[in-house]
Order: structure tokens, then sequence, then C-alpha cells
């Protein structure tokens, strides 16, 4: 994963710009490489740069409530995931869901992410969105609907 300090530092500069009406949404955060948890046991993902697009961080804070703290450690939070899960929606082609250790107000976070997307000319793997599953823990549901990837 990518330089903690360095991202960190994006992450307040994207969230203040948005607070000042300027927002910076050209922006893209870098990651590093894809975990290979993902790459192992998620069709459709190849060994690409993971990013987030400084659009979906302003979406994830300001549309579905996820604190600075929490995504400022989003490298780390990656890094050790409790889940993967292959993502109900069917809008994204073989897009996946990571359950995460993290919680908020009781409800498990979640990250989706994205596989091949194509940002400018650059082919990468990309966080599309961060948010808290409110309501009953889905994880029981999502293994019956067959959607388990692998667990820790």
């Amino acid at each position: 994963m990518s330089d903690n300090t360095n991202f960190k530092t994006l992450v307040g500069v994207i969230i203040q710009a948005e607070l000042d009406d300027k927002p910076r949404h050209e922006l893209l955060l870098e990651l590093g490489e894809t975990p290979a948890y993902i790459l192992q046991h998620c069709p459709g993902f190849t060994a690409l740069d993971l990013v987030l697009k400084a659009r979906n961080l302003g979406k994830m804070v300001f549309d579905h409530g996820m604190k600075k703290g929490v995504i400022e450690r989003l490298p780390d939070i990656l890094a050790k995931p409790k889940a993967l899960y292959k993502s109900a929606s069917t809008h994204v082609k073989d897009a996946s869901v990571i359950m995460t250790y993290e919680t908020h107000n009781g409800f498990p976070i979640i990250i989706a992410i994205h596989p091949g997307k194509m940002i400018g000319r650059r082919a990468v793997n990309e966080v599309a969105s961060m948010y808290f599953k409110e309501g009953p823990d889905p994880e029981e549901k999502w293994k019956s609907a067959g959607l388990l990837l692998w667990q820790a």
C-alpha cells in the first residue's frame, strides 16, 4: 500500500477543498498495488494499481457520513479485511465488496471495489465507495446467497 502520510495529507486537502466549495474532483489518490487477497479471490481483477477518485472520497464523507480518520486509515483497513464478497449489484461486472473489521455506530463498514476501470488512459482497480451498512448484519445473507469469495 501507499505511504500513509501522503495519503492522509491528500484526504485532508480534498475534504477541505470541498468544504471551501472548491472541489478537486480531478485528483486521484494512490493506494498502491492491489492486495494479493483481491487478486487471488476476485474474478476480473488483475495486478493493477488500486486508486480512489477524489470525487468518490467526497461522497464517502458528505453523502455516506464516513469520518475523516477512518478514510485516512483506508490503506491499513484494506490490508487487513474481514471478508471478501462478490457484489450483488449487477451494474459493474466483477465488482467485489470488502467487509472490514471497522464499524460505525455498530454497523459494518463496507468497501466496494471495481476491476479494470479506465481513468484517462490508465487502467486501474478502483475503490468505488466506502460506507457503513445499516440494518441487520449482511454477512449471513451474503453467505447464504453464495457471494462469499474469501474470509480471514
